[in-house]
């Protein structure tokens, strides 16, 4: 019973979001999307979705290479076990479909470069003014040298990218779009902000946003930064406050906009 009862909040998260404005939907043009995504559909990808009466929900999907897949999302702030879902999963015209085993279904619309972005029950985009909310992003490793990996994440418009240790945590920074932070692996920390207010000291670069999870400040030191566990060197020493806790790591920027603030 409870699995049912958690099953349903699941399917009013995706429905209603965390607002009363009206969710209204657009066909998907799958014929005229390219589908461009980081290496292979294969792996783990996640988010931050919204929630009907909750800060978020910490969406984790795990896509495997014999076509099975485990879904779980965690609801921030509340008092309860996380939902879990496993079953199959397969792409059609441009559509991944996910095949529950308990008879549900979810779509995600592949044609939005290297990202899947939930569509609703029917199958349409979602377009309320949550609609940016409802996207997953693959996770990437910083301490592997990857130049296809980081190649795909410029063309994205990804700028600077960081991790950590003990905990883990990973950071991405659109100085266009936003920034995204989580802790890893159970993302008891994800944050996901607007564009960022930017100030440049010269060596030291900061970030400042809020999102409605929390604020999200990262401070970025142009000085080597050796990986507490990997041994691999970056270029800047990376400082995280996120919801008041502060987080230390390593990172690079993709791209040269450093200068441009």
């Amino acid at each position: 019973m409870r699995s049912r009862f958690w099953a349903f909040l699941v399917l009013v998260a995706i429905v209603s979001g965390c607002t009363t404005s009206e969710l209204s939907t657009e066909p998907v043009d799958v014929a005229a999307g390219e589908s461009r995504l980081p290496g292979s559909v294969v792996g783990v990808w996640r988010g931050v979705i919204p929630c009907a009466d909750c800060p978020g929900i910490n969406y984790s999907l795990g896509l495997n290479d014999d076509n099975t897949f485990e879904e779980i999302m965690i609801y921030q702030e509340r008092d309860v076990d996380p939902y879990t879902r496993t079953g199959t999963w397969q792409i059609a015209n441009g559509i991944l479909q996910l095949h529950g085993n308990d008879s549900t279904s979810t779509q995600f619309d592949m044609s939005i470069g290297g990202e899947l972005h939930m569509l609703d029950q029917e199958g349409k985009r979602i377009n309320s003014n949550l609609a940016d909310k409802y996207k997953l992003r693959k996770d990437t490793d910083l301490t592997e040298d990857n130049p296809e990996l980081w190649n795909e994440k410029r063309r994205l418009g990804v700028d600077f990218i960081a991790t950590g240790n003990e905990p883990g945590w990973a950071l991405e920074i659109d100085q266009e779009k936003g920034m995204y932070f989580k802790t890893l692996p159970s993302e008891t920390i994800a944050l996901q902000t607007a564009m960022p207010e930017v100030a440049n000291n010269g060596k030291i670069i900061t970030y400042k946003a809020t999102s409605e999870t929390g604020d999200l400040i990262v401070e970025l030191t142009a000085q080597p930064c050796e990986d507490t566990m990997s041994g691999k060197i970056s270029t800047h020493t990376v400082r995280v406050k996120a919801k008041g806790i502060e987080f230390n790591g390593c990172g690079m920027f993709l791209s040269d906009k450093s200068d441009e603030k």
